[in-house]
């Protein structure tokens, strides 16, 4: 009896129970997430700046557009700021282990 048969049976194919002739997905690493989180809260600040100075030139802006973006960059910054600082704790921490 051939693999191929086993497989026609109902059974399980063994090449994908042990991963053969799979490419395996590269994920992003820790350090290119940390950029991604950076570079979004980079850009909602921008759009903020963008909208304020629209607002002030007089320009169609809605005020309430203008404070929803202040306070969603706001969030995200401050969302920014407790990671960096638990990442520091934990750094601290590592550091002060005993070897």
């Amino acid at each position: 009896m051939t693999i191929g048969s086993l497989k026609s049976l109902g059974s399980l194919d063994p090449k994908a129970v042990y991963g053969l002739g799979r490419q395996e997905q590269v994920k992003p690493g820790f350090a290119q997430k940390l950029q991604q989180a950076i570079d979004e809260v980079d850009s909602l600040q921008t759009r903020r700046d963008t909208m304020v100075e629209d607002m002030v030139a007089g320009g169609p802006t809605e005020v309430h557009d203008v404070m929803i973006a202040a306070r969603e960059s706001q969030l995200a910054f401050e969302l920014l700021l407790e990671t960096r600082n638990k990442l520091l704790e934990s750094y601290q921490e590592v550091m002060r282990m005993q070897v």
